[in-house]
C-alpha cells in the first residue's frame, strides 16, 4: 500500500487526481517512453494518458521557458497542464494495448473498449472527408472511474513532445514524480533517420527550432552551418540539445528518476519495477506478464509497436550504422557532458 502523501504532494489537486500521484513520464522520440507508459499502464490502478501535447500543443506557452519562470508563467503552466491532464481523445486513451482497471467493472470495460473500437473505425474510414484533427479533438472517451476509486489513482502523463517545458511542468506541479529515458546516442539517430527515411513520421523532420535555445547558443553552433549539416549530424545535436535541456531543468526537482534505455532492455522487469515503485506503485501479475510478453518477442514487429525482443534492440544500431556513421555521432555526442553515460564508447 501507498504511504501516506506529504502536504507538498497532496495539494493542489490537478486533473482529479493529487499532484503526488501524477507521474510526467518524458523522454526524446524513440528513446523507450512507449514501451515504459505502456508498464505502467498495465497497472490495474493507473489511469494513462498518452502524448496529449500532440492534442493540444500549447502554442501560447514559450517553446523555451526560462529556468525560473515567473509565478504567472507556472500559473498558466499549470492551467495548460490540468488541460492535458483531463485529456480524453482517441489519441490519448486508445494506445494499444489496452488493459482492464480495477476502478472500472468488466461490464463497463466491455462498453469502453466498444466506443473506442467504433472511435478508431470511424477516424480510418473517415478518408480526406473526415477532418481526423476534429476527430481526435471531440470525440470523448470517457474514464469511467467507480465513486470513490480516485483516490487510489495513479495518473500518468507521456510525452515526446515537450522536453524543453519539462523543468516549467516539474515547477508549476511541485510534489509530481518526473521520470525521464535516455537512449544511447547512436540508436536514438539511427531510429530517427530509419523512421524519417520509411516515412513513417506525421510532419517533416524540423531541427532549425532547436537553434533558438540557449544550449545551442553554449555550443556555439551556427544555423548556416547548421543547415548544411546531413541529417545524422543534426539528430545527434537534437540529442544532445534537448537531452541536456530536459536534464538541466530537472536537477533541482526532488523526484526525479533519469534511466537508459539499454538498462531497461537489459533487466526489464527489475527496472520497471525500481520505477513503479518510485511512483509507489507495486508490480501485480498482470503488470509482470505483460513485462515478459513484450520483451521477449520473437517474430516481426512495427517501429510503434512495444513487442519486440528487448535484448536485441540495444545494439541494432550498430549493424545499421556504418563505422564512420557511428563515429560521426559520437564526434558530436562527446561535447555533451552526457556522453559520461556510456564510457564504453570514449574512444570511438
Amino acid at each position: 500500500m501507498r504511504a501516506a502523501l506529504t502536504p507538498a504532494e497532496a495539494t493542489p489537486l490537478i486533473g482529479g487526481v493529487a499532484a503526488g500521484r501524477v507521474v510526467l513520464l518524458f523522454g526524446l522520440p524513440r528513446s523507450g517512453t512507449t514501451w515504459l507508459a505502456k508498464v505502467f499502464d498495465s497497472h490495474p490502478d493507473v489511469l494513462y494518458r498518452h502524448e496529449p501535447d500532440t492534442v493540444w500543443r500549447g502554442r501560447h506557452l514559450p517553446v523555451w521557458p526560462p529556468a525560473m519562470p515567473s509565478a504567472a508563467a507556472l500559473a498558466e503552466a499549470r492551467v495548460y497542464l490540468d488541460q492535458l491532464l483531463t485529456t480524453r481523445t482517441l489519441k490519448t486513451m486508445g494506445s494499444r494495448p489496452i488493459f482492464p482497471k480495477a476502478y472500472r467493472g468488466a461490464v463497463v470495460e466491455r462498453v469502453r473498449a466498444a466506443l473506442i473500437q467504433v472511435v478508431r473505425l470511424a477516424e480510418r474510414l473517415g478518408g480526406p472527408r473526415l477532418a481526423a484533427p476534429s476527430l481526435a479533438r471531440h470525440v470523448t472517451i470517457p474514464d469511467w472511474v467507480a465513486a470513490g476509486a480516485w483516490g487510489r489513482i495513479t495518473l500518468v502523463l507521456k510525452s515526446v513532445s515537450s522536453p524543453t517545458r519539462l523543468g516549467l511542468f516539474a515547477q508549476a506541479l511541485p510534489g509530481c514524480r518526473v521520470i525521464y529515458t535516455l537512449r544511447h546516442p547512436c540508436g536514438q539517430v539511427a531510429s530517427m533517420r530509419r523512421g524519417e527515411r520509411l516515412g513513417l513520421f506525421e510532419h517533416a523532420l524540423d531541427l532549425d527550432w532547436l537553434l533558438a535555445g540557449p544550449e545551442a547558443k553554449a555550443h556555439g553552433l551556427d544555423p548556416a552551418d547548421f543547415a548544411r549539416w546531413p541529417l545524422l549530424e543534426r539528430l545527434a545535436w537534437q540529442w544532445v540539445l534537448l537531452n541536456e535541456r530536459a536534464l538541466a531543468d530537472l536537477a533541482h526537482h526532488p523526484a526525479t528518476r533519469i534511466v537508459r534505455h539499454a538498462d531497461l532492455a537489459l533487466a526489464p522487469l527489475a527496472k520497471a519495477g525500481e520505477l513503479l515503485a518510485f511512483a509507489g506503485l507495486s508490480v501485480p501479475p498482470a503488470t509482470a506478464a505483460f513485462i515478459r510478453r513484450s520483451t521477449e518477442h520473437v517474430g516481426a514487429t512495427g517501429y510503434y509497436r512495444v513487442f519486440r525482443d528487448a535484448a536485441a534492440e540495444i545494439d541494432k544500431w550498430r549493424s545499421e550504422l556504418s563505422a564512420e556513421e557511428q563515429a560521426r555521432i559520437w564526434a558530436v555526442a562527446r561535447r555533451s557532458h552526457l556522453a559520461a553515460l556510456w564510457p564504453e564508447m570514449a574512444e570511438v
